[in-house]
């Protein structure tokens, strides 16, 4: 056990905005996070919403636009050096490969511990080895992500924590409008939905391919967009006629209320993904999911329990499963609730922050003592 004074984390983000899982994850780990034991730091590029949301969740925040690794930058190694010098930082916690590059060498140099998380599957050969090198651990959010580090020889050096969802929040989301409203959508049809980021590898136009063959359902997707992706799915709906019934919905900050409206939650990712947020936010829903074998979506969907894993970029297996699970109700109501008791049994915030906290205090309960205040 660490003693009673705190313990100062840095943390990095490469993001400004809320853009993605990756920066909601930090977020609620900061939230969540024993204040009584470590004292949160988290360096932005800049001022932003993201900012406003990590001294909500009681962070101090710092600023540095660490920019990208073209070359070595001498100039931003003495910044991180400096910052770990003034707040004596005890502990550097990363995510994106720049800040970590950076933030290692500050680390060796400091004699100070650096823990990396890595969020998604996308193989950076180079980099990947000189990021473990200047790692004291590796936290992967899958288990599938071990793939990327195959030729790791210390495999102890890794450990999966899964992320986490706050129940008590996302029970308690204020409804202030519907999404079945605005689309007029009737409480009868079956609504399917796609939340994330519309780009070519999330594979939405493998999911569009297959509303062509799904008459007695409508698909809203939600997330920004890629500008020529989403023309070319706006394209693909008007060419196979399925105009009206799928519908873009943009950005939005209310996706608690779109999942207990929608009936289904598909996610057809082709490639790069980690462990999606959306996935565990449809079980905390009570929503079944249709998820393709990417990455870690089959370590959060049970196949034929909680929903279906299919294969990748195949729009005939997301079409079998989704007719068969349009027409059955009950199968629905079942494996929707069969995902909200996983969730409730792996997936919650509590669960992931006390894993994040027994990796700190292995870590520092050893030779690393800077970074302790009275």
């Amino acid at each position: 056990m660490l003693d009673k004074r705190k313990y100062n984390i840095l943390y990095t983000t490469s993001f400004a905005h809320m853009m993605g899982g990756g920066q909601r994850s930090l977020y609620y780990l900061i939230k969540h996070l024993n204040k009584e034991i470590y004292h949160p730091i988290v360096l932005c590029p800049g001022a932003g919403e993201l900012a406003d949301k990590m001294r909500e969740a009681g962070s101090e925040v710092v600023f540095l636009d660490v920019g990208r690794i073209r070359y070595l930058n001498p100039l931003v190694v003495k910044k991180f050096v400096s910052l770990v010098k003034e707040r004596q930082v005890a502990l550097i916690h990363t995510d994106s490969t720049t800040e970590t590059f950076y933030a290692g060498i500050a680390a060796r140099m400091m004699r100070i511990p650096l823990v990396w998380h890595i969020r998604v599957s996308e193989r950076e050969w180079f980099l990947d080895r000189v990021l473990s090198l200047l790692s004291t651990r590796l936290i992967l959010v899958a288990k599938a992500i071990g793939r990327r580090f195959a030729w790791l020889r210390d495999h102890q050096k890794m450990v999966v924590i899964y992320n986490g969802i706050d129940l008590e929040e996302f029970d308690h989301f204020p409804i202030t409008s519907s999404i079945r409203e605005e689309f007029n959508i009737s409480k009868e049809t079956v609504f399917l939905g796609c939340i994330g980021r519309i780009e070519e590898r999330k594979g939405q136009e493998y999911l569009i391919s297959a509303m062509r063959n799904i008459k007695s359902a409508k698909l809203i997707l939600v997330g920004r967009g890629d500008d020529g992706y989403t023309g070319r799915m706006q394209s693909l709906c008007n060419e196979l006629g399925i105009s009206d019934r799928v519908f873009f919905a943009g950005a939005r900050d209310d996706i608690p209320s779109v999942l207990k409206e929608i009936d289904i939650l598909v996610f057809p990712s082709i490639g790069g993904e980690g462990f999606p947020r959306v996935l565990l936010e449809a079980m905390a829903a009570r929503r079944p999911v249709i998820a393709t074998d990417d990455a870690g979506n089959p370590e959060a969907v049970e196949d034929a329990l909680t929903g279906y894993i299919v294969p990748t970029a195949n729009s005939a297996a997301l079409t079998e499963k989704i007719k068969e699970m349009v027409a059955d109700k009950k199968k629905r109501r079942a494996m929707g609730q069969a995902g909200r008791k996983r969730l409730e049994e792996l997936f919650t915030i509590q669960q992931h922050v006390k894993r994040i906290d027994a990796l700190y205090q292995g870590i520092l309960s050893k030779e690393h003592k800077p970074g302790k205040l009275s």
